[in-house]
């Protein structure tokens, strides 16, 4: 029968008491010794050796909650750059969605009118904040922990979700009832396609989520890495039926000529800015794990 001994950690480290085989850890010790020089086991005082073993453990975690807490009370000021482009990312994007607003309800309010605005407020506000709430730079979220920051997201993105559903059962509605054929036009199709990976993506966010308990299928960080770069796509598949959709009938009919111009300046302006250091960042990090499991 194994022999377990239970260590308490001291104060100052804060470590689990954690509960250690010692058979198997002398084991493990001895395991290269034997098999290279043939010598017999010597007799290890298992006590010692696991002390010790956790007194390096404990310094080690106490080390690296020092640090972590170094680098958040050393964490670099926020640039007036930094100030300006945050503030203008966001004003830009409030403005084209409340300029979408504008030309959806200029006619009067139909049931159409909540089309284009649920989606736009769905992908354009909610989704494109969530994705922002991991970067340095945004403000709202720079100082929270990585905990915050997850709840902060998924909830901005149920939100944009449902609003995107939402304007997604409504133009199909409209259609039904106007008798009018689905999924014809450009924008209608890039529109349907981002749903449907939208769907995917947030199906994926909640394997994320328990994505430890789901090991046994998925690697967690290949998880993390393919619900990371979904998202990407998800984002430019956005943009593009925003944008085509600046070039519908209805659009280039009550707004201004250069209306779509502008717009496709703001969203494809914003969207690398958004999308930059995400995707740069899921790329690193498929290759590092790609050339670890390689090994």
């Amino acid at each position: 029968m194994s022999n377990y001994n239970t260590f308490n950690s001291n104060a100052e480290g804060g470590v689990t008491p954690a509960i250690i085989n010692t058979n198997v850890e002398t084991e493990a010790l001895l395991g290269d010794t034997e098999r290279e020089g043939g010598v017999t086991p010597a007799i290890i005082n298992t006590n010692v050796e696991t002390e010790a073993l956790l007194g390096d453990t404990e310094r080690d975690v106490s080390v690296t909650r020092k640090m972590n807490t170094n680098r958040q009370e050393n964490q670099n000021p926020v640039s007036w750059l930094q100030i300006t482009m945050n503030f203008a990312i966001h004003g830009l994007l409030l403005i084209f969605t409340i300029y979408v607003i504008y030309v959806s309800f200029s006619q009067g309010a139909f049931l159409f009118s909540w089309h284009p605005t649920l989606m736009t407020v769905g992908y354009a506000i909610f989704m494109t904040e969530a994705i922002l709430s991991f970067s340095e730079n945004n403000l709202l979220a720079r100082n929270r922990n990585f905990k915050w920051r997850v709840k902060y997201h998924w909830i901005l993105q149920a939100i944009g979700g449902a609003s995107v559903a939402a304007g997604f059962i409504i133009i199909l509605t409209n259609k039904f009832i106007n008798e009018k054929s689905h999924f014809q036009t450009n924008h209608a199709i890039v529109g349907l396609v981002t749903i449907i990976v939208t769907a995917l993506v947030a199906a994926g966010g909640i394997w994320t989520k328990y994505s430890y308990d789901l090991r046994e299928y998925l690697r967690p960080v290949y998880a993390k890495l393919i619900h990371a770069a979904l998202g990407g796509a998800v984002y430019i598949l956005a943009v593009t039926a925003l944008i085509l959709g600046m070039n519908s009938d209805f659009f280039e009919r009550y707004s201004f000529s250069s209306a779509k111009w502008v717009g496709g300046f703001i969203l494809i302006l914003t969207g690398v800015y958004i999308l930059t250091k995400p995707l740069t960042t899921c790329i690193a990090r498929f290759k590092t794990a790609f050339m670890r499991a390689s090994l």
